[in-house]
C-alpha cells in the first residue's frame, strides 16, 4: 500500500503541474521511485523478476515514444510508474481507467472544438497559456522570440499526466472496493 500512496502522491502533484504549467519537474517523481525501491526490497525473487520484465518492456516502449516526441518525458515516466504496481491483474485495471478518463476528456475537447484544429495565436498568448503546443518548432525556440505580435501556429496539448493521475486514482478506488484484502495485505 505504501507504493500506491507514494505513486498517488507523485501522480497528484504531477497531474496538477501538467494542467497548470504543462511542465513536470523530475523531483515530483521521487516519492514514486522510493515506493518502487521499497517494493523491490520487500518482494520475493519471482515477483521481482515478473515486475522487472513488465517495467522494462513497458518502460522501453514509453522511452522510445517519448524520445520520438509523441509524448512528453513526464508522460513516459508516468506510464512506466503505472505498470510498476504489484497488484494482481496490474496494470490492466489502471490502464482501463486511464483510457476511460482520456477518452471522455478528449471527446469533450473535440466536441467543444478545442482539440483537433490548428490555430494561429499571438506570441503573447502562446507565452501566457501553457496549453498550446507549437507546430514545427520547440516551445523553447518560440519563447525566445521578441516580437509579441508575432503569430504562432499551435494546437491544443493534452495534459496526459493528469489523465494518468485521474485514472490511477480510479484504480485505487477499484482496489479499495474489489481487492480490499490485497490492499490491506500491503500495509
Amino acid at each position: 500500500m505504501l507504493l500506491q500512496v507514494l505513486v498517488a502522491t507523485s501522480f497528484l502533484i504531477a497531474g496538477y503541474l501538467d494542467v497548470k504549467r504543462r511542465r513536470v519537474p523530475d523531483l515530483v517523481w521521487v516519492p514514486a521511485i522510493v515506493g518502487l525501491v521499497l517494493v523491490f526490497y520487500n518482494a520475493s525473487a519471482p515477483a521481482n523478476a515478473f515486475l522487472i520484465v513488465r517495467i522494462v518492456a513497458v518502460g522501453s516502449i514509453a522511452l522510445i515514444v517519448a524520445r520520438r516526441g509523441f509524448i512528453g518525458e513526464a508522460d513516459g515516466i508516468a506510464i512506466l510508474l503505472l505498470v510498476a504496481d504489484p497488484a494482481p491483474l496490474s496494470p490492466l485495471p489502471a490502464l482501463f481507467a486511464v483510457a476511460a478518463v482520456t477518452l471522455c476528456s478528449v471527446g469533450y475537447l473535440h466536441a467543444k472544438g478545442i482539440m483537433g484544429k490548428d490555430r494561429t495565436i499571438t506570441l503573447e498568448q502562446f507565452k501566457s497559456e501553457a496549453k498550446w503546443v507549437p507546430k514545427g518548432a520547440s516551445r523553447a525556440s518560440i519563447e525566445k522570440a521578441m516580437d509579441e505580435k508575432m503569430m504562432v501556429e499551435v494546437q491544443y496539448g493534452v495534459p496526459l499526466v493528469a489523465y494518468i493521475a485521474s485514472g490511477y486514482m480510479i484504480y485505487l478506488v477499484y482496489l479499495a472496493i474489489f481487492q480490499t484484502a490485497f490492499l490491506l495485505a500491503l500495509l
